[in-house]
């Protein structure tokens, strides 16, 4: 599949907040697939507030997908000039800081999305774009606060034929790239949000699971879903426990689709082999609990499993993963694996995957 026909955003069209007031960098219509084209600027650093972002509609012809390639961080003296991508200056020249640390792609406006509707987002596609990601360590951050004494910006170079990351010299890491931004606009009485903490719209989950071949669900909260996405991850642990993971630029391919046969509140995942519940809060416990009864509610709405027999399963099958714990709220997610149900009917969201 190519990438079909393509429209670029310059940088005053990101942004590095969550807010139903931004003005849509691009609008597509409803329909079986409901795609988008090419987006331009994203990434780490400074970035346009959602109330600055120049009030201009760009109008896709509807391709088969959304192309989006983001960009991590700006313009750093540490970086070889070669490396730069040829865009970095005029996008980081043109972006105002908004109250989160991310740039954003979009939001892309999907014509007769409503609230209460389903968006479906399946990543067909995740690619490197830059030679280079950036990890940072700082006091009063990440999982260990008070034990870092200074600052420090590490470059990580990136071979993109062999995929492999040098984190530390002499020790190569295999890339496994991933966007760790996908979200929605909240709310609107939710107002404008940082782009760090991830709720029930999405956005900063940073769930390294999301590659191509998955698809994320988001409930919708405001009219045309509002779609962003961007904070490109190289690679990423568990926690991200230092806050920041192979910060980096990325080419995906994602396809969206509205999707009224099913209602949400809260984002879930699915892939060929499993089933996904998330969850966010500031204590883990909570969390644990939020994304474990999560996946108890799905079992039971969709596959008719009863309460104690669905909380049984999750026992002795289901795995609780940390997502993060460095983002203000607190992830969790509840993998519960595809194979178990193949006796039973799948339920619609399964379509196609």
């Amino acid at each position: 599949m190519g990438y079909g026909r393509k429209k670029r955003l310059r940088g005053r069209e990101a942004h590095s907040a969550w807010a139903h007031r931004v003005w849509p960098a691009g609008r597509q219509k409803a329909g079986p697939t409901v795609t988008w084209a090419a987006v331009r600027p994203g990434g780490g650093g400074s970035a346009s507030s959602a109330s600055t972002v120049r009030r201009k509609r760009v109008v896709a012809e509807p391709p088969e997908f959304v192309a989006v390639t983001t960009i991590s961080a700006k313009p750093n003296d540490k970086v070889p000039p070669d490396w730069l991508p040829p865009e970095i200056h005029d996008i980081f020249k043109k972006c105002k800081k908004g109250p989160g640390p991310h740039i954003l792609a979009g939001p892309i406006a999907i014509r007769g999305a409503k609230p209460g509707d389903v968006l479906q987002v399946d990543i067909l596609d995740i690619r490197l774009a830059q030679r280079y990601g950036y990890n940072t360590t700082r006091p009063l951050a990440g999982l260990l606060p008070m034990h870092v004494k200074a600052s420090q910006l590490t470059i990580i170079p990136i071979d993109l034929e062999t995929g492999l990351a040098e984190v530390v010299p002499g020790i190569n890491v295999p890339t496994r790239p991933f966007f760790g931004h996908l979200g929605v606009a909240p709310p609107p009485e939710w107002g404008q949000m940082d782009s760090r903490p991830p709720y029930k719209f999405g956005g900063n989950l940073d769930n390294k699971e999301l590659l191509p071949g998955t698809r994320l669900y988001l409930p919708v909260w405001n009219d045309g879903a509002l779609f962003s996405v961007g904070d490109g991850h190289g690679a990423q642990g568990d926690g991200e426990v230092n806050q920041t993971a192979i910060e980096t630029g990325l080419h995906g391919r994602l396809r969206l689709t509205i999707r009224r046969d099913f209602k949400i509140d809260m984002p879930f995942a699915v892939a060929p082999d499993w089933l996904m519940t998330m969850a966010f809060n500031e204590s883990l416990d909570n969390a644990s609990r939020e994304a474990l009864l999560g996946m108890i509610e799905l079992l039971g709405t969709h596959y008719g499993i009863g309460f104690d027999d669905a909380y049984r399963l999750c026992s002795i099958v289901a795995d609780l993963r940390v997502t993060q714990v460095v983002n203000g709220n607190r992830g969790i997610h509840t993998v519960f694996p595809r194979a178990i149900l193949a006796g039973k009917r799948e339920p619609v969201f399964l379509d196609g995957i």
